[in-house]
């Protein structure tokens, strides 16, 4: 009877300490910056940014050739890229609509403010 009371008992004081909790959770967000620091100095309103550096007619179809050559998605394709100051011309065969969509993306990702010309053949396999 005393082993099945202390035993009742110990369960009893294990459940107690189960809920309630020792170290409650924060409730709030800590702040972005610490109390003893401040933020970085930040660029005047008036200031803009400098525009960012513009790449070359080389720079932008090598870039962009590099990238198509290098996609595992792409690899059974042959694609050409020619660029000029204001566009990038894209050619050759694809076998689906994805892989044209996805040689469109990676010359507009590396194309900067140049018009993509979209030159791309889709042969529909049978």
């Amino acid at each position: 009877m005393k082993r099945s009371l202390c035993g009742l008992a110990l369960a009893f004081a294990v459940s107690a300490f189960a809920q309630s909790p020792t170290n409650p959770p924060p409730y709030t967000t800590p702040p972005t910056f610490p109390q003893d620091q401040t933020p970085r100095q930040q660029m005047p309103p008036d200031t803009k940014a400098p525009p960012p550096r513009e790449l070359s007619t080389a720079q932008v179809e090598q870039q962009i050739q590099e990238k198509l050559n290098s996609e595992p998605a792409l690899a059974k394709t042959k694609l050409g890229v020619k660029a000029d100051n204001q566009s990038v011309t894209l050619t050759g065969t694809v076998e689906s609509d994805t892989q044209h969509d996805l040689a469109v993306r990676i010359a507009r990702s590396y194309a900067g403010d140049r018009k993509i010309v979209d030159r791309i053949e889709v042969r529909q396999q049978s």
